[in-house]
């Protein structure tokens, strides 16, 4: 069994990134009437306690996501950063008055609609009866202790037509950047229309590139990388950087997050920090 528990980072710079788009994604999505699929394939816990022990043993919230000030940020920032802030503020915000943080299936949860189905896969048992307790009286809400990657093929089409997919693995297994790439290319066969989210950590940059070079060999269209690091890469001594890449992305996205993640790493790291916003294969 792996030993990866998301509660040692829930709110981390990471979280606020990945969150922000996620939440973005799924707000655009819900524009059209027709129902959505969401599949999160390395689900998590769902909530976490910014007060726990695990918490407080790595601060990394502390210097992530209780280090933002959203009145600050909302105030200097465009019509669209300032959009997709208050999208990601207002479903955050009632969980973090408590002192917790929430976790992609639950910000998916409060998000959409009753028309909606959403199906979670995590893999560690602990995180997977934590998962069951927070969400399992939901109806919209298919649960598997699985592995996610392995559920793409017979989940992808679904019956609803329209997906969003996140792939958030640890990468705590080195062959996670491969399988990672792979799941990516395999959506895009099955559906080309797909909205994926993958997520990734930038530990060693080569693997990076070597994502990047990979999925551009898959013939995919409309692929975008998005990054925000809180300092320069260092070639392994820990994760200065992360980021996400996407497929078919809402084209709104794009815009939002050149006005807003220039003024997240104004608070989070103001002499080292930096982030991107790339188009890798138009249209």
């Amino acid at each position: 069994m792996l030993s990866y528990r998301h509660a040692f980072h829930a709110g981390n710079f990471a979280d606020v990134l990945k969150h922000l788009v996620l939440a973005n994604t799924l707000h655009y999505a819900m524009r059209k009437a027709a129902p959505l699929f969401y599949l999160d394939t390395h689900a998590g816990a769902g909530l976490y306690k910014l007060g726990s022990d695990a918490a407080h043993k790595t601060g990394e919230a502390s210097a992530g996501i209780k280090k933002l000030n959203f009145p600050a940020l909302l105030a200097k920032a465009g019509p669209e950063g300032k959009a997709a802030l208050q999208t990601y503020f207002d479903v955050i915000n009632p969980l973090l008055q408590q002192g917790q943080y929430p976790g992609s299936p639950l910000i998916a949860t409060n998000m959409l609609r009753r028309n909606d189905h959403l199906h979670l896969c995590e893999l560690h048992s602990t995180d997977y009866r934590l998962l069951l307790d927070l969400c399992e009286h939901d109806k919209r809400i298919h649960y598997e202790q699985e592995d996610g990657y392995s559920r793409i093929a017979a989940l992808i089409p679904p019956v609803q037509k329209r997906a969003i997919i996140l792939i958030d693995p640890s990468y705590e297994l080195k062959e996670d950047y491969a399988r990672s790439v792979k799941a990516v290319a395999a959506i895009y066969e099955r559906m080309p229309t797909a909205q994926v989210l993958l997520w990734y950590p930038v530990v060693l940059r080569a693997n990076i590139d070597w994502m990047i070079s990979s999925l551009m060999k898959t013939g995919m269209r409309d692929l975008w990388q998005v990054e925000l690091g809180i300092e320069a890469d260092n070639e392994g001594f820990g994760m200065t950087a992360s980021g996400l890449f996407l497929l078919n992305p809402p084209y709104t996205l794009a815009t939002q997050l050149r006005e807003s993640l220039p003024l997240i790493v104004e608070q989070l790291a103001p002499t080292g920090g930096n982030w991107c916003v790339k188009n890798l294969v138009p249209e």
